[in-house]
């Protein structure tokens, strides 16, 4: 079944579209991720040329654009000679990896409930005893390798397109702009490679006054830019054997998603592909575009949570 290809899906019927449960085994909980391999991560490392590290993630103390997730806190604990700090933070609140917990299916009559990556129920992923395809497996088999930035904003800029909508409607990137972007940055994809998309977010979000911020978790409809998951977009993704995604923007697709299956549906509850988002992205396409090179080494370590839904990336590039 390693050579599963795209036309193959769904392995489990009946199931969900496009589904890829059992892939890699019964009982399978690292999904995508078993395509990083020792071979992948020495391919990665081998693009860390200049020993250039850049930090990927933006402060924990970034305004969640979610209205129910609360903002970080923190706590300075003075113990007559020293300190300790206490921290409360929701994973999802600013840079973030959605873990295979987060997102299910939505529509899946042979069951009649959501049912998440491999087949478990929404009763089962809100079991805090249960730890099942929890982020721990992303700490246990960190997501580290051979890495590639589609610099999408800087690609549209340059060939006079009109630029993507940020903060009003849900403006998709389509297979030919992914493809384009790809060729002209010299970006082949191998098995097991993370691809990352900068829109240009992140840069659009700092521009605003700050009352404008403030206001954008209220909006009445909370669109963003973000991929196309339009089903060839969807094929693209498997058939270059891509292990993780991320991008600047808040939901990696384009939200709200205009098709079923989604993209969260089918990556982290089809497929058990891992989705970063609000990655912060602004030295790292300076420093490509300085080098004229889009190919680096990326890292992660995210939090070691038994059960846990999401978690900061921790993430650097090593160009």
């Amino acid at each position: 079944m390693a050579g599963c290809g795209f036309d193959d899906l769904p392995l489990t019927r009946p199931g969900p579209p496009l589904n890829a449960w059992g892939l890699y085994g019964e009982g399978d909980e690292y999904g995508r991720l078993n395509l990083i391999t020792a071979q992948t991560v020495q391919a990665g490392l081998r693009e860390a040329k200049e020993g250039i590290t850049i930090n990927l993630n933006l402060p924990l103390d970034t305004m969640p654009l979610n209205p129910t997730r609360a903002p970080l806190r923190h706590e300075i604990i003075h113990r007559t000679h020293c300190n300790d700090d206490h921290v409360s933070f929701n994973t999802q609140g600013s840079t973030q990896w959605d873990g295979f917990r987060h997102y299910p299916y939505l529509n899946y009559p042979e069951k009649q409930q959501y049912i998440y990556y491999g087949g478990m129920t929404s009763d089962e992923a809100r079991d805090r005893s249960n730890h099942r395809c929890g982020i721990q497996n992303y700490a246990k088999k960190p997501i580290s390798g051979r890495a590639h930035l589609l610099d999408i904003a800087s690609f549209l800029e340059r060939h006079q397109r009109s630029p993507l909508s940020y903060f009003d409607a849900s403006t998709p990137i389509d297979l030919e702009t992914l493809e384009s972007c790809a060729a002209e940055s010299r970006v082949v994809f191998k098995p097991g490679d993370i691809l990352i998309v900068r829109t240009g977010w992140t840069e659009a979000f700092f521009g605003i006054s700050e009352e404008e911020r403030q206001s954008l978790p209220h909006r009445q409809k909370r669109g963003s830019c973000g991929v196309s998951s339009d089903p060839e977009v969807l094929r693209w993704h498997w058939e270059n054997g891509i292990a993780a995604v991320a991008s600047d923007a808040v939901a990696y697709e384009a939200y709200p998603s205009v098709n079923s299956p989604s993209i969260h549906e089918t990556f982290l509850a089809g497929w058990g592909m891992p989705i970063g988002e609000l990655f912060d992205l602004r030295e790292l396409a300076a420093e490509c575009k300085r080098l004229k090179r889009w190919t680096f080494f990326f890292t992660s370590m995210p939090l070691y949570v038994n059960g846990g839904i999401a978690s900061p990336p921790n993430a650097q590039a090593v160009l």
